[in-house]
């Protein structure tokens, strides 16, 4: 599901998988626990497929040091809304050309995929905010990685939108518990593309957006 701007200009891939699929792309990312990151070589189409399942980690500052880590970003954040703990996520190193070259030698002498882990850096490619206004908590999260995957265990018990948050296409996602909003915007002056989510429980769609609309 590409999520677009006003122009027209895909800012976010979004999957949304539910357990039937049996290619080793999907069996690998099944598998992935938080912290865990592979290469995958696909024999078939003879090219390079990389999965990541980032770990959360405790940020040790508070909000105004990591809006000053993040500052290249441009990302805006929930207005009047007391921020209770923040989380902070870490990439992986891209497969090197030497690697890739192996994994393809020995696809090509097995005839199967090949899978590799790949290694953590120190690299901050998302945050994860719980904040509270009011009465309701929620989950306020930032990616500079664009390109994501949601599990749907089942997709005939979840609601699934197509909205335009702040000028751009977004996604909610609702089940008798969950309630999530997904889009992507860039920022105002460098136009580096994130990926915003906000995720609630025993919420609505109206709250969600309005979290969306008080972001400065």
């Amino acid at each position: 599901m590409e999520m677009r701007n006003q122009k027209g200009e895909v800012l976010a891939i979004l999957n949304i998988d539910s357990p039937q699929e049996e290619n080793t792309i999907d069996i690998v990312i099944r598998q992935l626990k938080p912290g865990m990151g592979k290469g995958i070589y696909l024999a078939a189409d003879k090219k390079i497929s990389q999965q990541t399942n980032y770990g959360a980690v405790k940020w040790t500052g508070g909000i105004e040091e990591l809006k000053a880590k993040t500052s290249s970003w441009e990302a805006v954040f929930p207005a009047d809304a007391e921020v209770m703990d923040i989380q902070v996520y870490y990439g992986f190193d891209n497969l090197t050309q030497e690697e890739i070259d192996e994994m393809a030698i020995e696809s090509s002498r097995t005839g199967k995929d090949v899978v590799r882990d790949l290694i953590p850096n120190d690299t901050l490619v998302g945050v994860s905010l719980l904040y509270r206004k009011e009465e309701t908590e929620f989950e306020f999260r930032i990616f500079g990685t664009t390109k994501s995957r949601i599990h749907v265990p089942d997709l005939e018990k979840h609601t699934i939108e197509n909205l335009t948050i702040r000028s751009n296409e977004a996604v909610y996602i609702r089940n008798n518990e969950l309630q999530r909003l997904i889009w992507a915007e860039v920022g105002s002056t460098k136009g580096k593309a994130l990926q915003y989510e906000v995720v609630a429980e025993h919420s609505d769609r109206d709250s969600l957006i309005s979290i969306s609309e008080s972001l400065s």
